[in-house]
């Protein structure tokens, strides 16, 4: 009988160390144009890039427009209007809400596999009650914030009330207010990574999701936030705002590089997979503006254009077959889900949107996926992606409906150096010692993953209650050519299958209230759980 019980012990250990080590990385607010792999030579990000290059560069990745419903969708493979996640405003400190208990988190299935999870960061889907907390919903620790952004430095965020500015601070280790810690969040999360790579126990194959504040937006008095000597080096960028910015954007590449060098030291390297998303568009304009560029996309943040939910995604491995290291399929990011479950061995469940990728990605194979939709009751838009085309209907801001951001690209003089910043890279330095050294001649990646368009004197389409805009996606990227008259029988059968979409919407609670019973005055100044 011991025998037995010695063999099943050996053979679970045996499993746990045959799965790949995850590590997902996700910037906030961080807009298409806000990285250089996908052409920007005011801001660099040579980590990020190399990633990119020696990995596979997901070329039309999609997410939700907003913060909350798009963390919502990675977590459960649902689309977040069905599980009454979507719409804006998103998540307040304030908002009793949350993702329904009755469903199953992404690391709750890792959970299950043997893996160790982590996570560090932001989680915005739900705070109020414990039962929410990352802490009981699969995670085996939470170092971050609970909330939507906050201080860079202090790490308070600050809600508008009736009363006035309502403040507290937001930054946990677990279930305890992490008074303690001191330094520039970007900075913390990164050295909190390391430790945890550095510390973590590889009888146990890891999960670690790094959800950074950075680039967002911090408090109204304060707004984009960094070193002052990381800032001089940005001295290039014309905008004074987009040059606080790019250093914002500065340390959180250095992070993703030193990220990777943790692995590297570890000695798990080959055996993990790194992901890096945004959560949806930048916000060049608005409430929240952090002064990212989704251009030449139209729209931003809180839109169904592609500004607002085309965004960066890569997914880098040793072991990947996809030598084109670029990947031209539709992902969404419902899709994380099943796809890195199924990385991992293990079968994705069947009840949910997502589609898993893995094998597609992988071998460079067509995606799966041919709809994708973007549904917000609240502001009352709604898009559908269907083949080549894209339907946009309903009540969309005009003023964040256009194409923004070409006027914070300025640059003085020359540009940095390319080239340099890729080979002084973290990144770089670590490929060269695993043998997989990056030839500067491969730059030329870079063509793939740039998109130019011209939008220069076009009346655009924008839809209302009443009309539909129609664009070919896959020709017109930058939605400036409306076809909804050249093909009334396509936006009829597209208006359909929205329909459809929409009658499976689980309206969420609205307006948001501002419980007085939220107050941090009633939690030693933190924005604490307050539904008992």
């Amino acid at each position: 009988m011991l025998s037995i019980i010695v063999t099943i012990a050996i053979v679970a250990l045996v499993c746990k160390a045959d799965k790949p080590n995850i590590v997902f990385i996700i910037a906030d607010d961080l807009g298409w144009d806000d990285v250089s792999f996908h052409g920007s030579d005011q801001i660099l990000t040579p980590n990020i890039d190399l990633l990119a290059y020696s990995g596979v560069t997901l070329g039309r990745y999609y997410s939700h427009a907003i913060c909350t419903p798009s963390r919502s969708a990675l977590l459960t493979g649902k689309y977040s209007y069905k599980i009454g996640m979507q719409g804006y405003p998103p998540l307040t400190m304030s908002d009793d809400r949350g993702i329904p208990m009755d469903l199953k988190l992404l690391p709750q299935y890792f959970k299950d596999i043997g893996y160790s999870t982590q996570l560090i960061g932001k989680w915005h889907v739900g705070a109020s009650r414990a039962e929410y907390l990352p802490t009981n919903r699969g995670f085996d620790s939470h170092f971050g914030h609970r909330g939507g952004y906050m201080d860079y430095y202090e790490y308070t965020y600050e809600e508008l009330w009736s009363i006035g500015h309502v403040s507290g601070m937001t930054l946990f280790r677990n279930l305890t207010p992490a008074w303690d810690v001191e330094g520039y969040i970007t900075d913390v999360y990164t050295d909190h990574a390391v430790s945890v790579i550095k510390n973590h126990d590889t009888s146990s194959p890891l999960f670690l999701m790094v959800a950074h504040n950075a680039p967002h937006s911090a408090n109204d008095g304060a707004l984009l936030q960094a070193p002052p000597e990381i800032v001089r080096q940005m001295r290039h960028v014309e905008s004074p705002e987009r040059r606080i910015f790019a250093a914002m954007m500065k340390k959180l590449d250095d992070s993703v590089g030193n990220i990777v060098k943790a692995l590297h030291d570890k000695g798990i390297i080959h055996n993990t997979i790194v992901t890096f998303i945004s959560d949806n568009g930048g916000m060049s304009y608005g409430q929240f503006n952090n002064f990212a560029s989704n251009y030449p996309f139209r729209g931003i943040k809180l839109t169904p254009y592609e500004g607002g939910i085309r965004v960066a995604g890569l997914l880098w491995s040793t072991n990947l077959n996809n030598t084109s290291h670029y990947w031209d399929g539709y992902m969404h990011v419902t899709d994380w889900l099943p796809t890195l479950l199924s990385a991992a061995g293990v079968k994705p469940p069947p009840d949910i949107d997502g589609i898993d990728h893995w094998k597609n990605i992988n071998s460079n194979l067509p995606s799966e996926r041919q709809t994708m939709f973007e549904i917000d009751d609240t502001s009352e838009y709604a898009s559908a992606i269907y083949g080549d085309y894209k339907l946009v209907t309903g009540d969309v801001d005009k003023g964040y409906g256009i194409h923004q951001g070409n006027n914070l690209t300025g640059i003085i003089g020359k540009p940095p150096s390319y080239v340099k910043a890729i080979l002084d890279s973290t990144m770089y330095r670590v490929l060269d010692s695993i043998g997989l050294t990056f030839n500067t001649a491969n730059l030329s990646l870079r063509n793939n993953t740039t998109i130019k368009c011209d939008v220069s004197s076009v009346p655009l389409c924008h839809p209302s209650k009443e009309t539909s805009c129609l664009f070919n996606i896959k020709e017109d990227p930058c939605e400036t050519r409306d076809l909804s008259a050249t093909y009334p029988d396509l936006v009829l059968r597209m208006q359909a299958q929205l329909e459809q979409e929409v009658k499976k919407t689980i309206f969420r609670k609205g307006p948001v209230f501002r419980d007085p019973l939220s107050a941090p005055s009633r939690f030693n100044y933190t924005w604490d759980v307050w539904v008992k």
